[in-house]
């Protein structure tokens, strides 16, 4: 009996040792994903011509704003990422990093994954005029610019794949911290 006791008392930590592992891989793959994110539109708001492009269709302080805000949710999201396995993150309130964690998680998924299933079921002919069938025209898969947006929603699906886990993974160690 003994020996089931202290393997039923080592379970919990050794489930919690192997949660822990799992978030650090999930935290440093996102902690890349953001900061690539962070890097990408800190250079358009520096090449913002080039960014908008010939048809520029917004005003430029509005385009500014938009990718100020994306860089500023990146930075952010980049330092959540980490607090999530460092020893600092500990101190903080944990709403502090769960909240945001989520936010940008359900974010990501909300724009990563239609735009990515679109792009795929136009790929294969499905829905040549877009999911709701709005387009004006067939999507032209001969266009650089059909790729560079299936690349682009590629890179959202990409970022809600690594955040979902993380946002998870936390949750599950604050539980089982007793925090949450």
């Amino acid at each position: 009996m003994a020996s089931v006791r202290s393997t039923d008392s080592a379970g919990p930590a050794v489930a919690v040792r192997s949660l822990r592992r799992r978030a650090v891989f999930w935290a440093y793959a996102a902690f890349g994903w953001l900061t690539v994110s962070f890097v990408w539109h800190l250079w358009m708001g520096v090449d913002y011509r080039s960014a908008m492009g010939e048809r520029g269709t917004v005003p430029v302080w509005v385009f500014l704003a938009y990718d100020g805000l994306i860089t500023a949710m990146s930075a952010a999201g980049a330092v959540v990422a980490l607090a999530t396995v460092r020893p600092w993150g500990r101190r903080l309130p944990p709403w502090t990093v769960w909240l945001p964690l989520r936010f940008g998680a359900v974010l990501l998924v909300v724009r990563g994954v239609p735009g990515l299933v679109e792009d795929l079921t136009m790929v294969t002919g499905l829905t040549p005029y877009g999911l709701l069938g709005l387009a004006e025209r067939p999507a032209d898969l001969a266009s650089g610019t059909f790729w560079t947006d299936m690349a682009i929603n590629g890179y959202f699906f990409a970022g809600a794949v690594v955040m979902v886990p993380l946002a998870v993974l936390h949750r599950r160690l604050l539980r089982a911290g007793g925090i949450a």
